[in-house]
């Protein structure tokens, strides 16, 4: 098969069903990219908001810098930084500076963001945040090219977002409801605007939500509806649907629900290594298994990345 893969999403969040001590988690991080890279994976992801009550992590590029110091060989990378809510040219400096630290292991997720709260307590209008992402990429693009364009990543799926990746070169995290066609379709988009601006197309990534386990239904009964759990919480508070919060619109709630849901990619090594084959074959060549979340204790995503890396990762790195 022969893609990349690595893991995510790390969010150094205290909530009721994983409550910790914030200064552990940041504490403890660099020991956890330890074991990540120990096991083989290719890279591990982080991700970015502020202003919730879990206090999930609003600036990831710091632990990466300290895990960039705990491994040698293991990429890093955010996704995503919410480029709009950020002055560009502090954030190219930071990430150039991270990234050498890391000794070129940075791999830089930008995003659009989503939620209100989090542009009205910085005083920027949510409406503007196109121009903010595209003037923001345009700093960044000022970087030296020798730093690897294709280590800047975007994400989305509206022809917008897919054109704009290939305008700048980047590599894409592509939304992990997307079936094959959608990938095919979405490949296709960003190489085109990728050709028509002289630029070289970047890599085609996919974060999946995962687990996997010898019994693939045991799999399926214990993560499905604790997923199902995490996203009405996470999308009835942040996502705007169709012009509506999800809480306030329960039935476009509930069928995004049901698309991340069936999206995710859940069952026995076997059959978790098959999807993952099928996603590659539609033109993935980096996947990121999503298997942190707030439902998951400690011991239970240790035992994941290992039975994950021991079955899984051999089989679609081969």
């Amino acid at each position: 098969m022969g893609v990349e893969m690595g893991v995510g999403l790390w969010t150094f969040q205290s909530t009721v069903t994983r409550p910790h001590q914030l200064p552990c988690l940041y504490r403890d991080f660099p020991a956890v990219a330890r074991k990540v890279e120990q096991l083989g994976y290719a890279h591990l992801w982080l991700a970015e908001h502020r202003l919730w009550y879990d206090a999930f992590c609003p600036a990831p590029l710091l632990p990466i810098a300290s895990a960039a110091a705990a491994t040698t060989t293991l990429r890093l990378g955010t996704a995503m930084v919410l480029l709009p809510q950020h002055d560009p040219e502090r954030l190219r400096s930071l990430a150039a500076a991270v990234d050498d630290a890391a000794r070129g292991r940075l791999e830089l997720g930008v995003g659009l963001g989503h939620r209100d709260a989090e542009f009205d307590a910085l005083g920027l209008p949510r409406t503007g945040r196109g121009r903010r992402m595209d003037a923001g990429l345009d700093v960044l693009d000022r970087e030296p090219r020798d730093r690897r364009p294709d280590a800047v990543w975007g994400g989305g799926m509206a022809r917008a977002a897919l054109e704009r990746i290939g305008r700048h070169g980047m590599s894409a995290l592509l939304p992990q409801t997307l079936d094959a066609e959608g990938i095919r379709r979405a490949v296709a988009t960003i190489t085109g605007a990728a050709r028509a601006a002289g630029r070289e197309p970047g890599r085609i990534g996919m974060i999946k939500d995962t687990w996997v386990d010898v019994d693939g239904e045991a799999a399926r009964s214990w993560f499905l509806p604790r997923l199902r759990r995490h996203y009405t919480e996470e999308a009835g508070a942040w996502w705007v649907l169709d012009g509506g919060h999800g809480f306030t619109s329960p039935e476009r709630l509930q069928g995004q629900v049901d698309r991340t849901a069936t999206s995710a990619v859940v069952g026995s090594p076997d059959e978790v290594a098959a999807r993952f084959g099928q996603i590659a074959d539609a033109g993935v060549d980096t996947i990121v298994a999503r298997v942190n979340f707030d439902f998951v204790s400690d011991r239970e995503l240790g035992e994941q990345l290992e039975l994950l890396a021991a079955t899984v990762l051999k089989a679609v790195t081969a």
